[in-house]
């Protein structure tokens, strides 16, 4: 497991003041502060339509790759969002608009009824608001099967411009896919001996990232945008996107002689599951914060403060890892509100974080405390609390990681 111990820490107040989400950005030189801006922590039974459309905009129908993402792929449960595909094999009526009549053409099917034949039926689901510029992150299990095709991106509102935060195949046990798309070649770059070519490809881990809890994420900024896996900065590009975007998160698959080959072989599991834990939206500027329009429902005795093994980038492409640009970057630190006077601590990144509270300059150790970790009957270890009891609005929270320390006033 990439969370090798699954301590989350819990620092709970007595107070009736709402306390908001925060996102620390590490790096060597400085420390950023990221606002919560938008997001799904998949608590609820079944999709929020007041965010996402269970379906892309324009059908989702692949008369070319036989296949159809719909609503009824997609499940909610104990806080996960499943994106299913499963075999499906048969002909099945679908709207007329979704046809394009002259691709059938082209491919030889004589569609009868709005009858189509589909070998698959798969699953996405597609923000109704757009965004531009911030970071983007997702908590994912990539399932492990040939031809299984998840992928977390953003799309923009000209058609055109693309960003592939992450887009994996269950064959490729420790690779992801890194991707942009962009008109009139803006995604072309100079490799070292000055020739043009796309940029994007795969990036090798040394840990496995199929069948484990992986968190992707990237940085968008003007000019720039940065990828992430696990916090551990993976690629960079210099260059910007004209237009806002959707985040789409989606499970597809692949087909032979079609982008991201090869398809499903004999010993591909369908139905295959698609596990997102959660999908968050942050922006630099404070006024574009927003509260948590609902709380993750969290068992403490489950759950606790997050240790990840160390993440190491094994296979590093020069055409897109800047060492210049990426060398200062150490990871992310985010606070989670759990209920109106509960933080959830989460680590994105290598290394060990430290969090203590403090109220007028004497730090409170006396409220530090542990409670087992079960699985079952299993104490698999110690849950870290601290829990501060009618705390003032003046506390402090000192967080501590890579050799810097912040000071964050939670009621401020």
């Amino acid at each position: 497991m990439k969370f090798n111990i699954l301590l989350f820490l819990l620092i709970a107040f007595c107070t009736h003041a709402q306390i908001k989400p925060a996102l620390f950005q590490f790096k060597t030189d400085t420390v950023l502060q990221w606002h919560y801006h938008f997001g799904d922590e998949f608590s609820s039974q079944e999709v929020d339509q007041s965010k996402w459309y269970p379906r892309y905009p324009w059908g989702g129908l692949l008369l070319d790759q036989s296949q159809w993402a719909v609503p009824e792929m997609l499940t909610q449960k104990n806080g996960w969002l499943h994106l299913g595909a499963k075999e499906f094999n048969q002909k099945t009526q679908v709207p007329n608009w979704m046809i394009n009549q002259e691709q059938a053409k082209e491919l030889g099917l004589n569609i009868k009824n709005d009858s189509v034949y589909l070998d698959y039926l798969t699953s996405c689901i597609w923000s109704i608001d757009t965004f531009r510029y911030g970071y983007f992150e997702c908590r994912a299990v990539i399932p492990q099967g040939k031809g299984l095709w998840p992928a977390f991106w953003l799309f923009g509102q000209n058609g055109k411009d693309e960003i592939d935060i992450m887009e994996c195949k269950g064959e490729r046990s420790n690779d992801v896919h890194v991707d942009i798309h962009l008109p009139e070649r803006k995604d072309y770059v100079k490799n070292n001996i000055g020739i043009k070519k796309d940029w994007g490809g795969w990036i090798r881990m040394k840990n496995p990232v199929v069948n484990d809890t992986v968190i992707y994420s990237g940085v968008w900024l003007p000019n720039s945008l940065t990828y992430f896996v696990n916090g551990l900065p993976v690629s960079h590009f210099d260059g910007d996107f004209s237009t806002p975007m959707n985040v789409i998160v989606n499970l597809a698959v692949a087909r032979e002689n079609y982008p991201f080959n090869p398809g499903p072989n004999s010993k591909t599991k369908f139905p295959a599951d698609y596990q997102v834990d959660y999908v968050r939206v942050w922006k630099l500027e404070q006024s574009a914060a927003k509260k948590m329009s609902e709380f993750p429902q969290i068992n403490l005795k489950d759950n606790g403060w997050i240790s990840m093994e160390k993440e190491v980038l094994k296979k590093k492409i020069p055409l897109i890892y800047p060492k210049k640009a990426l060398h200062k970057e150490q990871g992310f630190v985010s606070l989670i509100p759990v209920s109106n006077d509960n933080y959830l601590v989460q680590l994105n990144g290598n290394g060990e974080v430290h969090v203590s509270a403090w109220i007028k300059g004497i730090e409170q150790t006396q409220f530090i405390s542990e409670v087992a970790k079960l699985q079952g009957e299993n104490i698999l270890g110690k849950d870290i609390s601290i829990q501060l009891k009618d705390a003032p609005k003046n506390i402090e929270l000192k967080i501590t990681y890579g050799g810097q320390t912040i000071s964050y006033f939670p009621f401020n």
